[in-house]
């Protein structure tokens, strides 16, 4: 079976994921930093109650660089190993039509691609670059290209409105995309959408950092069976948990 690794270039910049938040994290570090710095220079600082909150605000502070450097690298490098580690659970015939919700960059749908030689493989992205920088449909056919597959067919929209049609596709995926979504709600749109592109006996696949209590509980709700998330994958940062899901079949 093809892998993501040896498919697409690991140098190419992919994009980094949640950038408002791994930058936003770093200034706050470089913030507590600062007030570290300014109480420990306080007179008698390491002599009085003081010492409590020095080591407070030095404990925030290497947290947030932590943190930060976490979003930094598993959003640049880990994520393609983690791409790779989705798609090969899935033990794919090679012959499904699969739909790749927010494809951003177009990493998982070249995944998908050398996996599915007999099938179809759709990107919907609606490329907001605040939340995957770099981004556009520009990119995601470059990774496409040096991943050597053609067929791909990427369409711009929201993944709460697919301008895909009912029941075309055997396999919805997605990565670190439901859980960008502004509220429950909206990620129960998402959730009917995906239900309605999905043929009968089709599967869902949803590696997110954040809700997938909730999206369990809507994929249950759109009438999709074994609904159940995994548990953390603590190879990337935010931790994520692979969602998945089944349409029954017709009777």
């Amino acid at each position: 079976m093809a892998d993501v690794a040896d498919e697409v270039d690991a140098n190419f910049p992919y994009g980094l994921d949640r950038p408002k938040q791994a930058r936003g994290t770093a200034g706050l570090g470089m913030l507590f930093g600062v007030l570290t710095l300014g109480s420990a220079l306080l007179p008698n600082a390491f002599e009085s109650g003081l010492i409590v909150l020095v080591l407070a605000l030095l404990t925030t502070c290497i947290t947030s660089f932590f943190v930060s450097a976490g979003l930094f690298r598993t959003g640049s490098t880990k994520k393609i190993q983690a791409a790779d580690r989705m798609l090969n659970g899935l033990e794919l015939r090679g012959d499904e039509d699969a739909l790749d919700l927010g494809c951003g960059t177009g990493l998982l749908c070249a995944g998908l691609a050398v996996r599915l030689p007999k099938g179809k493989v759709t990107g919907v992205d609606a490329w907001v670059q605040s939340q995957l920088t770099p981004n556009g449909r520009t990119v995601a056919k470059r990774t496409l290209s040096l991943a050597g597959v053609k067929g791909v067919t990427l369409r711009t929209g929201s993944i709460r409105e697919l301008p895909v049609q009912d029941a075309g596709f055997d396999l919805v995926v997605s990565r670190d995309c439901l859980a960008l979504l502004p509220s429950d709600a909206a990620r129960g749109e998402a959730v009917a959408e995906l239900a309605r592109a999905l043929r009968p006996g089709g599967r869902v696949a949803l590696l997110e950092p954040f809700c997938s209590r909730g999206l369990v509980k809507h994929l249950r709700a759109a009438g999709l069976a074994d609904a159940e998330r995994s548990k953390a994958w603590r190879s990337v940062m935010p931790w994520a948990r692979l969602v998945t899901a089944s349409k029954p079949a017709a009777s």
